[in-house]
């Protein structure tokens, strides 16, 4: 049984990094908590992003939560957008969550859970640094650290953003 979750485990991870270190980001649009849409590939080549993917009973997301406030106050005017996608949870659910925590970033609400699917988030929280290139530079469960943001705001996109097609499902 052990061997078996270890295996489980490692798989998650690995396919996790794989995706991290050979794709460049999955367009979407969603909308965030006023009902506008938000398009990724609007914000790419202008700034680097930061996907965040999480749940409201997630202890982890929840965990992350000054961290992310941190990151987004001091380097939202450097050039970092933080984008943090809800995953398949009511509005309500949502602002009632944030304002309770003073939650400053975009939210933005995976309803169906299909930009999730795109990403292959296996777990939550599950987090993705783009850099203005639109290659993911990070993947991991955990949010990248800072010195990882300050490098990435540093560096200038060497080619105009490319972005993988949306995957399309067989009828």
């Amino acid at each position: 049984m052990k061997k078996i979750l270890f295996n489980v485990v490692m798989y998650i991870f690995t396919t996790t990094i794989i995706f991290a270190q050979s794709n460049k980001y999955i367009d979407f649009t969603l909308q965030n908590l006023k009902g506008e849409n938000i398009k990724l590939s609007d914000l790419a080549g202008q700034k680097v992003i930061l996907l965040n993917f999480w749940t409201t009973w997630c202890p982890y997301c929840v965990k992350e939560i000054p961290e992310l406030k941190k990151y987004y106050s001091e380097y939202k005017d450097k050039g970092l957008e933080i984008l943090a996608i809800n995953i398949q949870e009511t509005p309500n659910q949502v602002k009632n969550f944030i304002s309770k925590r003073n939650v400053d970033y975009p939210i933005l609400l995976d309803k169906d859970g299909s930009v999730a699917n795109q990403y292959g988030v296996r777990g939550i929280p599950t987090n993705y640094l783009i850099s203005k290139d639109g290659m993911i530079i990070f993947s991991g469960h955990s949010l990248p650290s800072e010195e990882n943001i300050r490098q990435s705001l540093l560096s200038e996109p060497t080619k105009k953003p490319t972005q993988l097609p949306k995957k399309k499902l067989k009828k």
